[in-house]
């Protein structure tokens, strides 16, 4: 799976993490604009960026890519198996993520990233999420937003998404098929003027 990387279309580039892009990488998780919007919110240390960046290579439940525009960094993009499998004694493993049936994926823009707001943001997305249906076992994504998070809900919306729940907690849960996907796909392309 690992080996198609980079990934590259529609006028961006998403590659591996590497250590020297960490710091820059924690400033931007760390932001109170990203931050509010996680399901984790927890403030990220420097040793815990580094703790989570050197458990990657053994998380293969899990891929976290750089976004970049022009050779500029301007975001992350990640997903993450969310079936398991039962071993033995009743315990519980997390499939690699091109086995999973079911990816849940996230990204964030740099906070001060001039293309944060510009349809430019959307070409992560239809790279990685093509991606995942093509490379994967997946037959369908699982995004959760909370429901204050507005632009994030008509982003996934754009792209296919349909709201399946909200908890009490005002956690939208939806889904994408890759049948929804290719339609917004379809559309999405005829607005960015990059090559696919």
């Amino acid at each position: 799976m690992l080996n198609k990387l980079p990934l590259k279309g529609f006028g961006i580039e998403l590659k591996p993490i590497s250590v020297d892009k960490l710091e820059k990488i924690r400033k931007w998780r760390n932001h109170p604009d990203i931050a509010n919007n996680m399901l984790e919110k927890s403030y990220i240390s420097a040793n815990d960026q580094i703790s989570w960046f050197n458990s990657l290579t053994d998380k293969k439940h899990q891929l976290y890519l750089l976004i970049t525009y022009k050779g500029e960094d301007i975001g992350i993009i990640y997903a993450t198996a969310i079936n398991k499998e039962v071993h033995e004694k009743n315990r519980q493993k997390q499939l690699p993520l091109w086995l999973a049936e079911s990816i849940a994926p996230g990204l964030y823009i740099a906070p001060e990233c001039k293309y944060k707001n510009s349809v430019l943001a959307f070409s992560p997305s239809l790279v990685f999420i093509d991606y995942l249906f093509k490379e994967n076992c997946c037959r369908q994504l699982i995004a959760q937003v909370y429901e204050h998070n507005n632009s994030a809900i008509r982003y996934n919306k754009i792209l296919g998404y349909q709201q399946v729940s909200i908890d009490n907690d005002g956690l939208v849960t939806m889904t994408l098929s890759n049948e929804a996907f290719e339609s917004a796909k379809n559309k999405l392309s005829k607005i960015l003027r990059f090559n696919k």
